[in-house]
């Protein structure tokens, strides 16, 4: 009996049709190991219908798609295509990381090499949602890792290396992560976001989570865009799981009615 093999992590990556920004070679090569769900979204005026503007633009914008995916296929990624007609950029990327099953959400940004990584951690909870994901984009790769957790009002570093640090190493070591790449830095902030900013611009990509029930601050909060504006490195934000996804779509709702 053959243990079965774990399907990979995947990243949803958003194209903005029908002219896309063209994305980094290098970006590409360091989302290889992933499921790659490309959604190529068609910004649709108000006057037009979804549908008006699929049957004029339709066939020229799924070859632009096509063109996109094959540059991820070509070196060895799995790919899957969505081709979105909407007016509501947001709403449709959260509504297709959900029916996708997407880990997780690519902001891009400049990246030369993948040569250091730079993991905020917020605790154990964190940990366990970007533990499986880091493992799996960096399973191949010779980057260091570092595990970051600001150390929280009445813990001490010691605490957090001992209650989040090495429990989320053991776990990525788990999953399939050499733990020779792994660094573990505990350390205090009067602000941890503008913490997380600054020592951004020492790496080349950043992996992020999330643990409040927000799908609007997971997607795009303002440290993920901070991050790219002062640090111009690519971002990734881990998604909550399923549950919460909902729970906050409900917020989110009810808080527009």
């Amino acid at each position: 009996m053959t243990d079965s093999i774990s399907p990979p992590s995947s990243i949803l990556v958003d194209v903005e049709l029908p002219s896309p920004d063209r994305f980094p070679a290098s970006l590409i090569e360091v989302l290889s190991p992933l499921r790659v769900v490309i959604l190529g979204w068609f910004s649709v005026p108000e006057q037009t219908s979804p549908a008006q503007a699929r049957d004029q633009f339709g066939a020229e914008a799924q070859d632009t798609l096509d063109a996109v995916a094959r540059r991820f296929e070509d070196v060895g990624a799995e790919v899957t295509t969505r081709l979105v007609f909407t007016g509501e950029k947001f709403d449709t990327l959260t509504r297709i990381s959900v029916e996708e099953d997407c880990d997780a959400v690519l902001i891009p940004g400049e990246i030369e090499h993948l040569r250091r990584v730079l993991v905020p951690l917020r605790g154990l909870e964190n940990a366990h949602q970007i533990a499986p994901f880091v493992a799996d984009l960096c399973r191949d790769a010779t980057a260091t890792v570092t595990l970051l957790h600001i150390v929280e009002e009445g813990e001490t570093e010691a605490d957090s290396r001992a209650d989040v640090l090495r429990p989320a190493a053991n776990r990525m070591r788990d999953h399939g992560l050499d733990t020779g790449l792994l660094e573990l830095e505990a350390m205090a902030a009067d602000d941890p976001a503008d913490a997380i900013v600054d020592r951004a611009e020492a790496y080349d990509l950043v992996v992020l989570g999330e643990t409040e029930p927000s799908v609007q601050e997971i997607l795009f909060g303002t440290v993920p865009e901070r991050i790219v504006t002062s640090a111009d490195v690519p971002v990734i934000v881990v998604r909550h799981e399923d549950e919460a996804i909902e729970a906050a779509e409900q917020t989110m709702q009810a808080g527009s009615s």
